[in-house]
């Protein structure tokens, strides 16, 4: 028995957790992380701080999207319920090079 199972006996299956995407990148002697499909956006003198301020961002934006009953239709989620999760994660980016090689 799951312990969705256990809280409420009807669940009978795993809500997956809504993910949305972040990434960070240089921008001169700045970071700007950003969540694409949200078109947010926040900048930093360090990647962490960043990220930080992403977060903020999110969290903020999540909520007001809430507040006013948007936030299944802002998420593009027909089924969104109090039970979903929403993560935020950061894609790290390997850095495009050139030649490692030198040649």
């Amino acid at each position: 028995m799951t312990a969705a199972q256990e809280i409420n006996p009807g669940a009978s299956e795993f809500i997956a957790p809504v993910e949305l995407v972040a990434r960070v990148v240089s921008e001169g002697d700045q970071f700007v992380a950003m969540v694409d499909v949200l078109e947010l956006q926040s900048t930093g003198r360090t990647r962490e701080a960043a990220e930080n301020g992403l977060v903020q961002a999110v969290r903020g934006w999540l909520e007001r999207q809430d507040t006013v009953g948007r936030l299944g239709q802002a998420l593009g989620i027909d089924d969104l319920n109090e039970e979903t999760e929403i993560v935020l994660r950061f894609d790290v980016e390997e850095p495009s090079g050139e030649n490692s090689t030198g040649d």
